[in-house]
């Protein structure tokens, strides 16, 4: 009596057959509807057109963009264009895989990636290019480039045209939820500057609603929102990291208000510390800025 495995096996195989056109119709769709829109913000770019930037990009970056320029008390969008961003021509490059998880999705490419420098000595690297789906359809939001030279066989296999076999890791695969609009930050009364030594520790820094994460390392920046006049609010979460018994343990953090005219020096306005290597937990560390803090600093 014969068993109706190969009759089932054969319809698997047949559906799948069948399945597979649809599937390249729609990875080629997407290709296209990506492709398309990040030529939309390359172009913009290129023309310094900032209502094209604007329309071309995720909400989410034009955000993040505008916050860390008026942060750093520059115009916005005028200095947008004033840092030379060299968007990467793709038309060169090999396409390793078009993917779309949720309202995420990416174009991952292969080949050597100009984004300024001398053509002839750019090397075969990966690039990642991420888009998010919003109410008028997918829009660019950033572009990651991976390098390859301590990986140089995987490098010689994608040369040699071998088909990727890491695209289901999690690093390649779109995370299927974009990350939430930050809140536009107001224009700051003072440009601030922090330098958040984390040595043997992980912390979160949290100031005036913004958020900074770092490990077991320096990490400077300019606040979002800077200082204001007034109360503010500053909060540590730290935790150990995984470091050797005997590693250095510090977190200190150092705000600094930018110099008012040149040849002038920054004020410090707020200093903590703590080297106990046992230290773990939230601590907040509310301050206020007033006409004698930015005189005299702390």
């Amino acid at each position: 009596m014969r068993t109706p495995r190969p009759i089932l096996s054969l319809s698997l195989f047949l559906m799948l057959s069948l399945s597979a056109p649809f599937i390249r119709a729609q990875e080629g769709d997407l290709r296209a509807t990506l492709e398309r829109a990040y030529k939309h913000w390359r172009s913009a770019v290129e023309a310094k057109d900032a209502p094209a930037w604007a329309a071309s990009i995720t909400m989410h970056r034009q955000v993040l963009t505008r916050n860390q320029i008026v942060s750093q008390g520059l115009p916005f969008p005028k200095s947008v264009f004033e840092i030379p961003l060299n968007p990467a021509e793709t038309s060169n490059l090999r396409l390793l895989e078009a993917q779309a998880v949720g309202d995420t999705a990416h174009l991952l490419y292969f080949g050597k990636v100009n984004i300024g420098g001398d053509p002839d000595q750019i090397p075969d690297n990966l690039l990642m290019l991420k888009f998010f789906r919003e109410k008028a359809g997918w829009k660019f939001d950033s572009n990651k480039l991976i390098q390859l030279r301590t990986q140089p066989e995987l490098r010689a296999k994608l040369l040699s045209g071998e088909p990727p076999d890491f695209l289901d890791q999690p690093e390649f695969t779109p995370p299927g939820k974009p990350p939430e609009v930050p809140p536009v930050c107001p224009v700051p009364d003072h440009v601030t500057g922090c330098t958040l030594q984390s040595l043997g520790f992980e912390t979160e820094l949290k100031i005036n609603g913004y958020e900074y994460y770092t490990t077991d390392r320096v990490l400077k920046f300019f606040v979002i929102g800077g200082v204001k006049n007034g109360a503010n609010e500053l909060s540590l979460t730290i935790k150990p990291a995984d470091v050797p018994a005997d590693a250095d343990h510090l977190i200190q953090v150092d705000l600094f208000t930018q110099p008012g005219k040149t040849g002038q020096k920054g004020v410090r306005v707020f200093h903590y510390e703590n080297k106990d290597p046992k230290f773990s937990g939230t601590v907040k560390l509310p301050f206020v800025i007033d006409a004698e803090t930015l005189a005299k600093g702390r």
